[in-house]
């Protein structure tokens, strides 16, 4: 039985591990990357990210009090937005496309 030595198999086999392991460090880097807490981090989660205002409300007096807060907090957005999201109004929330909150204008195919 001829074999080719052990140490000719083993430079490609452990190139390939070193490979995966830096492709898996860039792509554990750039996903900690993706959302970066601001200095009202907690306070902005409370009012913006999990309360009914802001999150379920359809009413107009909830956007544009959602849309205040962010304007006093432009470097604070939520976790669980999308990376595209960098803002309450860059994305989908209840009553976006709608005018008012009675009457025929408030009907919007939106909700």
């Amino acid at each position: 039985l001829d074999r080719p030595p052990r140490l000719l198999l083993q430079p490609p086999l452990i190139a390939m591990k070193v490979f995966g392991v830096a492709i898996l460090a860039f792509g554990l880097r750039s996903a900690a990357a993706a959302f970066e807490p601001c200095k009202a981090q907690d306070a902005f989660d409370i009012m913006m990210c999990k309360s009914h205002m802001c999150v379920d409300c359809a009413l107009e007096w909830c956007m544009k009090a959602c849309q205040e807060l962010q304007e006093k907090n432009p470097e604070c957005r939520c976790a669980e937005w999308p990376e595209t999201r960098k803002t309450y109004s860059g994305g989908d929330f209840e009553g976006k496309g709608k005018v008012g909150d009675v009457g025929d204008y408030s009907k919007g195919t939106a909700l």
